[in-house]
């Protein structure tokens, strides 16, 4: 069954989802870049308040793709109690000695470890793989430009399949986002992905960084409903 992930960037955004909690309650800076990532303390304070209603996860910020600077943050970040960590994976020549680097990391951590590639630098599937030996336990496909182009405006349905396909055939989680509309949700559902995301469509005017309404929250989750996806 396919889940609804919810980015909020506070302890009060997180609260307006009282009612319509996620699946996944996300954890981010939508004004610091694509991934940008929230103090520690707040991202415990959400993990607390939640206190284990739902899931969670947060991410590490838009990093250089260096092992050295991703691994602590890394480390840092699980240690909040989030359920999962978000790893932005940019174009980089130096992305594949950077996935090399973190497996020890990887290896050593008792938190499952989520890739992010971004449907706007790459088709590439086959980082699929390169992913699943660094260690990560699940990979997501988002946008890293915030531009308004979603996600369907640079993978067709038939790539995001073929995404798909692919991460079931490493044992991975998937999910996609990328500024996804709620009408999206009638042409992704069927495409069997283990969560759709939402930050965008959860705000005034569609605008990222504007505030969250607990109205279109609950606008997802019934469309959702209707294909027997959300909880």
């Amino acid at each position: 069954m396919t889940k609804w992930l919810a980015s909020v960037q506070s302890l009060d955004e997180a609260k307006t989802l009282e009612q319509t909690l996620p699946d996944i309650l996300d954890l981010k800076d939508p004004a610091s870049g694509a991934l940008g990532a929230l103090p520690l303390s707040v991202v415990k304070s959400v993990v607390a308040w939640v206190d284990g209603r739902c899931e969670t996860s947060a991410t590490i910020g838009d990093q250089l793709m260096k092992a050295e600077i991703i691994s602590p943050a890394v480390n840092a970040m699980a240690a909040t109690g989030v359920d999962y960590v978000k790893v932005g994976l940019f174009a980089d020549p130096a992305l594949e000695s950077c996935l090399s680097g973190l497996k020890q990391t990887l290896s050593e951590l008792n938190r499952p470890v989520i890739a992010v590639i971004f449907a706007d630098q790459t088709k590439d599937i086959c980082l699929v793989s390169s992913i699943k030996q660094a260690g990560f336990s699940g990979v997501m496909v988002d946008t890293a430009s915030k531009n308004g182009q979603g996600l369907l405006q640079h993978w067709s349905e038939a790539e995001l399949s073929s995404f798909i396909t692919e991460a079931r055939k490493h044992g991975m989680l998937c999910g996609m986002a990328g500024a996804l509309a709620i009408e999206d949700i009638d042409s992704l559902e069927s495409l069997g992905a283990d969560y759709l995301g939402f930050r965008s469509a959860l705000c005034e005017r569609r605008q990222r960084t504007a505030t969250l309404q607990a109205e279109r929250a609950l606008a997802i989750q019934q469309r959702l409903q209707r294909y027997g996806l959300a909880s």
